[in-house]
């Protein structure tokens, strides 16, 4: 299938790793123009040179998405290398600690609202005044299952990926009128760095080492899943590729739930 987006340029905010990695070079095989951004620089290096090598065009600018004055570097880098923005794609987010509604602190729930939210109103308050002077401009948020259907652990990250969801759905209404596509992508269990995280504090709490951890982990969280198995970054990042196409460009404000089956409902 033809996308039709050989040299737009795009951001992908925490792509030093895991699904950010993987939308970053599912987009540059595409011919897009790749900027990845993140806080550990020699990951960011190491993707750049992959997808350099590959043919395609990536620059990387090692900065914290959680603070502003960082975020418009970002931007202001992009702009200056690549003359203009198509794409944002807002990856960054995660738990700043795992653990339950009475174990977390102010400072847990404060910390991960920075983390998972306002790092997405940064990104796109300061990317919309070059996102509307594209042709074909995306936004496209990465929120989570645990969104729409939370378990039972968490729960300062479940609610700061349910309000992804909303801002997701204003900021469409918000930008219509400027032809800007706004939507947001709900993974289920993905093989990525949080993933590990956690793998690493079950494997501490069963008292297992951590290679046990992760073969019980992905047994149990497969069981939940009718396809059977826990995704990957690249399951995630052929839609997020998708989205960012002209095949999409009557799609707005919409919410994709991707989870090999895992969503109970239809929504």
């Amino acid at each position: 299938m033809e996308l039709d987006l050989k040299g737009r340029v795009a951001i992908v905010t925490g792509s030093g790793k895991g699904i950010g990695k993987s939308i970053a070079m599912s987009l540059a095989k595409e011919g897009v123009k790749v900027v990845i951004c993140a806080r550990n620089e020699e990951s960011l290096s190491s993707i750049r040179d992959d997808i350099n090598k590959s043919g395609g065009e990536c620059l990387y600018v090692c900065a914290d998405a959680c603070k502003p004055e960082q975020v418009q570097k970002v931007i202001d880098t992009t702009i200056e290398k690549f003359g203009g923005l198509d794409i944002l794609v807002n990856n960054v987010g995660g738990a700043t600690k795992f653990a339950g509604f009475f174990e977390l602190t102010d400072s847990d729930w404060m910390e991960t609202f920075q983390l998972n939210v306002m790092s997405a109103v940064y990104s796109i308050r300061y990317a919309l005044p070059f996102l509307q002077q594209s042709q074909a401009a995306r936004i496209i948020n990465i929120s989570s299952i645990s969104g729409v259907e939370p378990g039972s652990y968490n729960p300062h990250y479940t609610i700061t990926k349910a309000a992804i969801i909303n801002l997701s759905k204003f900021i469409s209404n918000l930008v219509a009128d400027k032809n800007i596509l706004v939507n947001v992508v709900c993974p289920g269990p993905v093989h990525s760095h949080s993933w590990d995280m956690n793998i690493e504090r079950i494997a501490k709490v069963r008292n297992i080492p951590i290679e046990k951890a992760k073969a019980q982990i992905d047994s149990e969280e497969s069981a939940k899943i009718p396809i059977g198995r826990i995704g990957d970054g690249e399951d995630v990042a052929s839609l997020v590729t998708f989205l960012a196409s002209e095949k999409s460009r009557w799609i707005t404000g919409s919410c994709f739930h991707i989870n090999g089956g895992k969503l109970h409902s239809i929504s």
